[in-house]
């Protein structure tokens, strides 16, 4: 599914491009620097595979996630918690929007003006799963916004997948995954299950799926 700057595809506001082939990577905003790193590189190594990563932009594994898939040569999108015509939020996050922009796309099931909200950073979990193929939740607490995501996604019919930590701070999120259907898999594992599941062609979701 290709959208063009300026259209609107399934009914979100996008600026630049939306490959046709995405997983979604995502997980808390503040992870371990190990869970960080594993973001990265499994997002790089899905780019060199021509995979494209779909996330929120936030603090953490989102953003690893997407400067790994921009590291990798690919595009990536971000789906945001607000309207495209305002600031982005993180605000430290401007300049990673900008090569997003510019290398893949950002994304909005908001009004042009519409401003951040905490109802609005949870609707916008729905948009990353119902666009991917796949989502890897890579390290989360309870609450947490990745497990919004995947039971949007488990919802949809897309496959799931968690990994475990040894942190104790992790486990709920993990088990509370596991318990919900995802699939345990570990780090090194993950790129490669990811890739399997990203090039199993689905039908596209229909556009009442997607209604906020």
């Amino acid at each position: 599914m290709t959208d063009l700057h300026g259209r609107e595809c399934f009914g979100l506001a996008v600026s630049g491009e939306i490959p046709a082939l995405l997983v979604a990577i995502v997980g808390t905003r503040t992870p371990d620097p190990a869970a960080a790193d594993a973001a990265f590189a499994v997002a790089k190594v899905l780019a060199q595979h021509g995979m494209s990563v779909i996330s929120g932009l936030a603090l953490g594994i989102d953003a690893a996630a997407h400067r790994g898939c921009l590291a990798g040569g690919e595009r990536t999108v971000a789906v945001l918690g607000h309207g495209l015509g305002v600031p982005v939020y993180p605000r430290q996050h401007q300049a990673l929007a900008d090569t997003i922009q510019q290398r893949g796309a950002l994304a909005s099931p908001f009004r042009h003006e519409e401003g951040l909200t905490r109802r609005n950073l949870v609707a916008r979990n729905r948009w990353i799963a119902a666009l991917a193929r796949a989502v890897w939740v890579v390290q989360t607490g309870v609450p947490g916004g990745a497990l919004s995501a995947a039971a949007h996604a488990r919802a949809l019919g897309i496959p799931v997948l968690a990994t475990p930590w040894d942190d104790p701070r992790w486990h709920a999120g993990f088990h509370t995954l596991l318990t919900r259907g995802a699939e345990e898999v570990a780090v090194e594992q993950a790129a490669g299950r990811l890739l399997e599941l990203g090039q199993c062609a689905r039908p596209a979701p229909e556009q009442g799926a997607l209604a906020l």
